[in-house]
């Protein structure tokens, strides 16, 4: 476990002002002047810790969660999801809170219309998501077009709603302790959906759970209403549908319990990599090309999941950390670092990581160098001239 105490040790070199109460997520406020809903409307907002340092071309993954005024399902989820980034069981992410009061919830989840509109009250959260709230993420957040929607109870309808509408734009979609049958969705409507290919141009994951306390019974019984046309229905090839019995979960905890298990697979081959690496690659054999192999896996593991991945500092440190302090190999520890840096090259701490490398080499020219390169960094970065003192701390001690 030393590689990961050195990954874990390397992530808590550097802290740069972020608005964060998340270990590598912020915790913001993002408002939509929206139209659909003829109101601004705050948002949570989650930006991964590497964004503020990637490269132009990166894009994220992202997953959106409704319910996110519920104060305490909602913070379990994203810490959650905190959790499996930086254990690398999932990528980093662009994470959105969405959410709904007492007294619009159920109008936003429903086909009904309000008096002169011409919408109905879940068409206006569809075209908040998928007219204002996507394309404003994909302008200006580096957002990619892999997108997860996350809802529960009435929510859940709301996913059952979009997936029916948009199958062809989201990816993965959790329902958890929903339901049908509900204007303008009912089971049979949804059956034709997924039975119909041509809805399906790639792969579309369904994931739905309900537990089994006597409060979960109505939707654990349509749950299961819905496996049984799954298992005998001729459905769709890109469609791909999952339901679970959550044992003893309650209504409310049947959210926050559901999701980090559906998330852990819907990217288990990303989190087998850094698993095979220690298990297998740097015991059992050594590669021949470590950095191109590790590419590899991370392409290979993108087209299983249907995105383009981008590595985690977890991945990164902790494969540096093995070449570095096991292997004694400093030099293919530094590539790995430099690796990292083609995504992230504005993070600091990949810097200080290759200045304390070529100082275990005592290659002092090249100490210097990256010095040189890590000033030049902090001075381009919108910071008070106090805030760049400390930074510059770290390699003056």
């Amino acid at each position: 476990m030393r590689f990961l105490l050195i990954a874990l040790l390397s992530l808590c070199f550097l802290k740069l002002p972020y608005a964060q109460k998340y270990y590598g997520y912020s915790d913001e406020t993002l408002t939509i002047n929206s139209s659909a809903l003829e109101q601004s409307i705050d948002l949570k907002l989650h930006l991964p810790e590497t964004l503020q340092h990637s490269a132009d071309s990166i894009k994220y993954p992202v997953t959106i969660i409704f319910d996110s005024q519920h104060e305490l399902i909602y913070p379990h989820i994203v810490y959650s999801i905190d959790l499996l980034t930086n254990e690398s069981q999932v990528p980093e992410m662009i994470i959105v809170g969405v959410p709904f009061t007492r007294s619009n919830r159920h109008y936003l989840t429903s086909g009904k219309k309000k008096e002169g509109d011409t919408l109905m009250g879940i068409q206006k959260t569809e075209h908040l998501i998928m007219r204002e709230l996507l394309p404003l993420l994909q302008e200006q957040y580096k957002a990619s077009e892999f997108i997860t929607i996350i809802g529960h109870s009435r929510t859940a309808f709301l996913v059952n709603y979009l997936s029916a509408q948009h199958s062809n734009q989201i990816d993965v979609a959790l329902s958890l302790s929903g339901f049908f049958n509900n204007e303008p969705l009912s089971l049979d409507q949804f059956k034709a959906h997924i039975t119909n290919s041509a809805n399906f141009p790639t792969p579309f994951h369904y994931y739905f759970t309900a537990g089994t306390s006597l409060e979960e019974s109505l939707y654990l019984e349509q749950g299961r209403q819905l496996q049984e046309v799954l298992a005998n229905e001729q459905l769709a090839p890109n469609f791909k549908g999952h339901f679970s019995e959550m044992p003893y979960a309650n209504h409310l905890t049947n959210y926050w319990n559901s999701v980090p298990t559906i998330l852990s697979e819907v990217f288990s081959a990303y989190n087998r990599i850094l698993n095979s690496w220690f298990h297998e690659k740097t015991k059992d054999r050594k590669p021949a090309a470590p950095i191109a192999e590790f590419k590899g896996d991370l392409q290979a593991a993108g087209q299983a999941i249907g995105c383009e991945l981008n590595p985690s500092l977890t991945q990164v440190f902790s494969l540096a950390g093995e070449y570095a302090y096991q292997q004694k190999d400093f030099e293919m520890a530094i590539n790995f670092i430099k690796f990292g840096q083609a995504y992230y090259p504005n993070y600091l701490d990949f810097d200080l990581q290759i200045i304390a490398f070529y100082q275990q080499l005592n290659d002092l020219d090249k100490v210097e160098q990256h010095q040189a390169i890590y000033k030049e960094k902090v001075g381009r970065m919108e910071l008070s001239e106090a805030e760049k003192a400390e930074l510059l701390k770290n390699i003056q001690e």
